[in-house]
């Protein structure tokens, strides 16, 4: 696929902080005639009270039930909006975190618009800590990510494009998914049980 032509279905950019989700999501869907960038952190952001604290009292990541369940409702709102902007002919770059198979799943599930493509951006962890370090304090996270990106790894490792784009530019790494997500990104619907 060559920029300017439409990317069919809908794309989901996952990996850890720092891995250039934000970025590379946003470039893609300038390079795309009709697209939309689904940000999954958006839905978080919008609950104004009662969000849950995901991080346990030694600062690791570790959602609780209503975490968990929050996080539910993130993917619930991304697969909708993703599917709206798809109907009126946009291709959704959606931009979150999935860390297991089973929300994969679970997305794949609420999701209408196909194919599925996943690209999980990941750069070496060093990279990644490096990227959420020199970013604005608003954006960065002060929890260790290195037990999520062994999670992701054992648990979607064989699904969808995992791309190293530690040595890349952003606008390097975007051009090579719209080239190539088409053809190197699309998750089978048999692995996904829907």
């Amino acid at each position: 696929m060559t920029v300017g032509e439409t990317l069919a279905g809908c794309l989901l950019i996952t990996g850890t902080p720092g891995a250039g989700k934000t970025t590379v999501s946003q470039l893609v869907a300038e390079r795309l005639p009709r697209a939309a960038r689904v940000d999954g952190d958006v839905f978080g952001i919008m609950l104004v009270s009662g969000g849950a604290n995901m991080l346990d009292e030694e600062g690791r990541w570790n959602p609780g039930p209503d975490g968990q369940h929050q996080l539910r409702l993130r993917m619930i709102n991304l697969c909708s909006v993703a599917d709206n902007f798809a109907e009126a002919g946009f291709t959704p770059v959606a931009d979150s975190v999935v860390e297991t198979r089973e929300e994969l799943r679970f997305i794949a599930g609420r999701l209408r618009s196909r194919p599925l493509m996943l690209v999980v951006l990941c750069p070496p962890l060093e990279v990644a800590r490096h990227r959420n370090a020199t970013r604005a304090v608003e954006t960065r996270v002060d929890y260790d990510f290195a037990p999520l990106a062994r999670n992701q790894r054992r648990e979607l490792g064989d699904l969808g494009w995992w791309l190293d784009s530690g040595e890349q530019a952003a606008e390097e790494t975007a051009d090579l998914i719209v080239a190539e997500a088409a053809r190197r990104a699309v998750v089978p619907e048999s692995v996904l049980g829907s």
